[in-house]
């Protein structure tokens, strides 16, 4: 089956608190990891991106926007609030209309959105449809 970006965050999502919900002992401390992991992990990412664009001399002003814009869609997923919303208001509408799935945009590339993309189709899911 094929499947969206969009699905597969959802997907694990899903699963992660499906998780915590049979082990609500350990939610405090998941949401503490959680949180500071991936703290760690933007700060490399952003570490990363501004080496990259800066061998060629490009804006990293979009990129970092749109870093912290994938780190709080992340932890929305998990089942979180967002963390960097100021941040990540600087992401460009073209950049958001690009990964919108039903978008006719077709340069993005990486992300695979646009017309030129071929998205599964959807139906209603049960909770056995979850168990692998």
């Amino acid at each position: 089956i094929l499947r969206d970006k969009a699905v597969h965050g959802y997907y694990s999502g899903y699963k992660y608190q499906r998780g915590l919900d049979a082990h609500p002992e350990r939610v405090a401390e998941m949401e503490d990891f959680t949180y500071r992991f991936t703290a760690e992990l933007l700060a490399l990412e952003n570490e990363y991106s501004r080496d990259l664009y800066s061998l060629g001399s490009l804006d990293y002003a979009g990129v970092d926007a749109f870093v912290h814009y994938n780190a709080d869609k992340a932890l929305m997923n998990l089942g979180y609030g967002p963390q960097y919303e100021e941040e990540a208001a600087g992401v460009e509408p073209e950049i958001i209309a690009a990964l919108t799935p039903d978008s006719s945009e077709t340069h993005d590339f990486f992300s695979g959105s646009g017309s030129s993309y071929v998205m599964g189709r959807a139906e209603v899911t049960e909770a056995e449809d979850w168990d692998f």
